[in-house]
C-alpha cells in the first residue's frame, strides 16, 4: 500500500533550560529521520526520553522510527502511549500509525479498528479514510480467496499471464502517478493500456486496487 504515511512531529516547549534540552535532542533526532538515519534518530528520541519518560513528542516520533526500521511491534507499543494524550490531534495521529504498523504485519483487522479509532478523534483525516478503504479491500480481497476453491486457484495459477516489456514500463509510470496521488490518471493510463496490449491484465490486482481508491476519492 503505497500511500501510506506517517508524520514527524516538531517538539515546542518553552521556558527553561531543562526544556530546551529535550527538544534540543527531539529536533536532532527529527533531522536524523529526515536523513533516513532511522537508528541513529531511534537513540536521539531514547535520549530526550531519559530526561523525560512520558514526553508524548518524543514518543511519537521513536515510534515512526522504528516503523522505519520495519521494528513494527515496537512501534505499536510506543505509539500505544500516546493515544490516551489530551492532545486529541496527537492521539488520533497515533492511531493512525497503529493502523499502518497493524497492516505491515497483515493484521487487517486490528489495522482497520486503529483507522477507525483515528477517525473518531479526526473525522476529517483523508488519509486515514484512504487506508481504512484500502484495508477493508485488502480484508474483502483475502476473504475471497478463501472462498476460492483450490482447483480454481491452481488453474488461475496455470494461466498466470507474462507481462510484456510494455506492460512493465506502464506499470512503473502508474505507479509513479500513485506516489503523486494521481489515481484516476494511473487508472486510466493501466486501462489505455490494456486496450494495446493483452498483457498488461497480469497486473489485473493492481489495476483494480487503483479502482478501489478512484471510487473512494468519487465518493467524497
Amino acid at each position: 500500500m503505497r500511500w501510506i504515511v506517517i508524520n514527524l512531529i516538531a517538539l515546542m516547549l518553552f521556558g527553561s533550560v531543562f526544556a530546551d534540552s529535550i527538544r534540543g535532542k527531539v529536533k536532532k533526532g527529527n533531522e536524523l529521520y529526515q536523513e533516513g538515519k532511522y537508528e541513529q534518530a531511534l537513540a536521539a528520541y531514547q535520549d530526550a526520553l531519559l530526561d523525560d519518560p512520558l514526553n508524548e513528542i518524543a514518543l511519537f516520533n521513536q515510534g515512526n522510527a522504528y516503523y522505519k526500521l520495519k521494528k513494527y511491534k515496537e512501534a505499536i507499543e510506543t505509539y500505544q502511549k500516546v493515544v490516551g494524550s489530551e492532545n486529541l490531534q496527537l492521539s488520533a495521529k497515533a492511531f493512525y500509525n497503529i493502523g499502518n504498523a497493524r497492516f505491515q504485519q497483515n493484521k487487517l483487522k486490528e489495522s482497520i479498528e486503529a483507522y477507525k479509532k483515528s477517525l473518531e478523534l479526526n473525522p476529517d483525516d483523508i488519509d486515514a479514510k484512504y487506508n481504512l478503504e484500502l484495508a477493508r479491500a485488502k480484508l474483502k480481497e483475502l476473504a475471497d480467496k478463501k472462498q476460492m476453491p483450490n482447483q480454481q486457484q491452481q488453474q488461475q495459477q496455470n494461466k498466470k499471464i507474462e507481462p510484456s516489456e510494455f506492460a512493465k514500463q506502464l506499470k512503473k509510470q502508474a505507479e509513479k502517478l500513485v506516489d503523486q496521488r494521481r489515481y484516476k490518471d494511473a487508472y486510466r493510463l493501466m486501462t489505455d493500456g490494456l486496450k494495446k496490449d493483452k498483457t498488461v491484465a497480469a497486473f489485473n490486482d493492481f489495476i483494480q486496487r487503483i479502482k478501489d481508491v478512484v471510487d473512494i476519492v468519487s465518493a467524497k
